[in-house]
């Protein structure tokens, strides 16, 4: 989680975002990304849907021994995405809301659909990521 929070903040102002997420199998990170709705001009453009992606086209298809780490609690899109291609567990760093709503969490959501999750984690240090961004003074 160290390493991904380090990661982020190194690509946090250019992209304009405080999420990023590393795909993790077997102890060794397989794929990295950073959030990049802004400079792609792509709603979904998430960190956890650019990795699923990479991993997903780097190991065939077959995430289920793979896990997740993400700064920011997956929103509904990613989650989904996530229990789709067989993902077996996600650490999130900072507990947003986003689209969630009161009934609901990310981590009932996944855990229902055989996804464990864990976190907030280091939830100070993602916090200060967003800190860095210009939209966020």
């Amino acid at each position: 989680m160290q390493d991904l929070i380090a990661y982020t903040r190194e690509h946090a102002v250019a992209n304009d975002t405080f999420t990023g997420a590393f795909v993790v199998q077997k102890g060794r990170i397989i794929c990295r990304a950073v959030t990049s709705i802004v400079p792609d001009q792509d709603p979904l453009a998430h960190a956890e849907m650019k990795v699923m992606h990479q991993a997903i086209k780097k190991l065939g298809g077959d995430l289920t021994d793979c896990h997740i780490y993400t700064t920011q609690r997956p929103c509904l899109m990613c989650a989904s995405a996530m229990i789709w291609s067989g993902v077996s567990s996600v650490t999130y760093g900072l507990k947003t809301k986003g689209q969630w709503d009161q009934n609901t969490s990310p981590e009932a959501f996944l855990a229902a659909n055989d996804t464990r999750c864990f976190g907030p984690i280091l939830e100070k240090e993602c916090k200060a990521i967003k800190a860095l961004l210009p939209s966020e003074s």
